[in-house]
């Protein structure tokens, strides 16, 4: 063992005291952790004390805690069913990812586009890096533009509060700026409602809300990710005809570009990947997880 392991494994020790002494006092029967290694000891505490435990894993590719955790988890929820080969088949149940009420009743697309001030006829193209933004797919997007502007494509880009100041697109004149807005943030229901085609990372509950919106989208996986695990959110969905996926060392504006403008032109193929991204979705996650909690309190209280 490692100097620094050991020192963890103290920290680790020191936070499960620490987590015991909160739990007696409220006492939950089931405690539901999200993964990340700040979970770990409230967890470990909860399983001390006699507590029944879920954990829940977004992403395709899950983490190392909480592959460590399935070892004192009740039940492992899963947002993606190809996740389950990482843990004990009979505390795995395919949820889904829980998304936001809106998505359960999205509006139209006349009805989104009029709410967000768009034209209604014009191809619309959804740009979105995260809530933090993503500066390269901002770059890339507008580099891209002048050679996707058909006079009949709009864009809704946003690109977060840190760089909205620094985000000038250099293009002006002949109505360009009514057919390219630049948001700092979005009320994303409605604007996945309005998008033809969306252009964005591939974090785990991004991936989620393009399912529960149908959406075809292009993906760009943040290539940092520690585990690589946008790399295979994105893949999960490509592979099922949902979407494409470009990494973003080998993307230029010209492959953006040609990416979109063949998409563009091919109703046919948006409207197969959009119903391929509709059939992943699993718009009644929240339930299903919810479901899987009170069915442990009810068997703890029994026991």
């Amino acid at each position: 063992m490692s100097a620094q392991n050991a020192v963890s494994l103290l920290k680790l020790l020191l936070g499960v005291l620490r987590a015991r002494r909160i739990l007696r006092e409220f006492a939950p029967e089931v405690l539901i952790g999200t993964g990340g290694y700040t979970t770990a000891a409230v967890l470990v505490a909860q399983r001390t004390l006699g507590g029944q435990v879920v954990i829940h894993e977004q992403n395709v590719i899950p983490g190392r805690t909480n592959r460590w955790l399935a070892r004192v988890a009740d039940r492992v929820c899963l947002s993606f069913d190809s996740t389950a080969q990482w843990f004990p088949q009979e505390k795995v149940v395919v949820t889904g990812l829980p998304v936001r009420k809106e998505f359960l009743v999205l509006p139209g697309k006349t009805e989104a586009r009029r709410r967000l001030g768009l034209r209604e006829n014009l191809f619309t193209l959804l740009v979105v890096g995260g809530s933090q933004g993503a500066r390269m797919l901002n770059e890339l997007l507008i580099g891209a533009w002048p050679l996707l502007d058909d006079g009949s494509t709009q864009v809704l880009h946003q690109v977060g509060a840190r760089n909205i100041e620094n985000t000038n697109p250099p293009f002006t004149g002949q109505g360009v700026e009514e057919r390219y807005r630049i948001e700092a943030y979005l009320d994303m229901p409605t604007a996945m409602a309005a998008a033809d085609l969306l252009i964005g990372r591939s974090g785990a509950s991004t991936v989620a809300e393009i399912m529960a919106a149908g959406l075809p989208s292009i993906l760009v996986p943040y290539p940092h990710a520690v585990a690589g695990e946008q790399m295979a959110n994105a893949r999960y969905l490509v592979d099922r005809g949902a979407a494409l996926m470009f990494q973003e060392h080998s993307l230029t504006c010209e492959v953006l570009a040609d990416a979109v403008s063949e998409l563009r032109s091919s109703r046919g193929k948006l409207e197969s990947m959009a119903k391929a991204s509709r059939s992943l979705a699993k718009l009644d996650a929240a339930r299903t997880v919810a479901d899987v909690v009170l069915s442990l309190a009810r068997e703890n209280r029994k026991g």
